[in-house]
């Protein structure tokens, strides 16, 4: 079993990667915000393949810190975290202080690229609800070259023209 002043330098180092890991998805967020924008889809492509490899990364790391909390005796959570950072000191406070605020920056710059997409999607439904109206209402003629809506009567004016 390793020693509590070993893990403690490996979960520092390992908040100190995470946030790093969590700078890096932040900047690919924001570079997905600016695609989103100007519709470049694209960026948007390649954006997308790295931010899952990110979260892949996140993840492992985020796994990596809880499997070496639990070696501590700690609960693998939030709470857990909160009690070996006041055990081990203000940097490892700090460290965790400001992992969790730039995880929170990335989850806000997320919740807004979300939206982003939302209001895309909305905007294209609404653009093929419009066009698919439009396409309805083009078919005036039958393939006969009559029209296909007809006043009441049976007749049209084409019609009462043509017996004049």
């Amino acid at each position: 079993m390793a020693q509590p002043g070993s893990i403690d330098t490996l979960l520092l180092a390992g908040l100190q990667a995470e946030e790093q890991a969590f700078r890096d998805f932040k900047t690919a967020l924001q570079a997905e915000q600016k695609a989103l924008i100007a519709g470049d889809i694209t960026a948007l492509t390649a954006i997308s393949t790295s931010k899952l490899k990110q979260v892949e990364h996140l993840n492992r790391l985020a796994a990596q810190r809880l499997e070496r909390i639990v070696t501590l005796g700690l609960t693998a959570d939030r709470n857990g975290m909160e009690k070996w950072a006041a055990q081990a000191g203000t940097a490892a406070t700090e460290a965790w202080r400001s992992m969790l605020a730039t995880a929170s920056e990335a989850h806000q710059a997320n919740q807004i690229n979300g939206t982003l997409i939302q209001n895309h999607l909305q905007h294209n439904q609404q653009a093929m609800s419009a066009l698919l109206a439009a396409s309805n209402q083009a078919n005036l003629y039958g393939p006969d070259g009559q029209p296909k809506n007809t006043p009441p009567g049976g007749g049209s004016s084409r019609g009462i023209i043509g017996k004049a």
